[in-house]
């Protein structure tokens, strides 16, 4: 049973099924932001949990040692302390990113964090009385760069609202 789940969900699939995934919801904070359909699926834990989930369980399988149903293709586990060296400079990141399992957690990692900050966006734009058009082009960024459309938006909230506040 557990090897035919995993035979199904292969690092390609799950890679695949996290980035459509995430596509509605994307699709409805940007364009229909106020809506009781939107706000519910957003303003909840289910996608978090899920997103948590496929991360944490990919981790773990990342420190496991490589047999018949494990992600990690490596024969020998991955160090939990080596993973830590990717603090130490470029080069340690550059060979962590060199194992797709690895670079799958990442992207997991990256996409939740990026749609959470979507959502904040969306909300505080509600919250600001911002019209959706004007949150259109810092919600893409956010999806592509978070930070870059995390930058804009609070820019172009500051000309709005004229109103910055540090603690909000």
């Amino acid at each position: 049973m557990i090897e035919s789940i995993k035979d199904f969900f292969t690092l390609e699939m799950i890679y695949q099924v996290t980035n459509i995934g995430v596509i509605p919801l994307w699709l409805l904070i940007i364009f229909v932001p106020r809506s009781k359909i939107t706000q519910g699926l957003v303003n909840n834990l289910f996608i978090p949990l899920i997103m948590a989930f496929t991360y944490s369980y990919l981790a773990l399988e990342q420190l496991s040692p490589s047999d018949a149903l494990s992600y990690n293709t490596e024969k020998d586990p991955l160090d939990f302390l080596e993973n830590f060296k990717l603090y130490l400079g470029l080069d340690q990141l550059m060979l962590l990113m060199d194992k797709s399992l690895f670079v799958l957690i990442f992207w997991i990692h990256f996409l939740t964090i990026s749609l959470f900050l979507g959502v904040w966006i969306a909300n505080d734009a509600i919250k600001y009385n911002i019209h959706k058009y004007i949150v259109f082009f810092p919600l893409m960024l956010t999806y592509f760069s978070g930070p870059v459309g995390l930058f804009l938006y609070l820019i172009l909230r500051l000309l709005i609202v004229q109103k910055f506040r540090l603690n909000d």
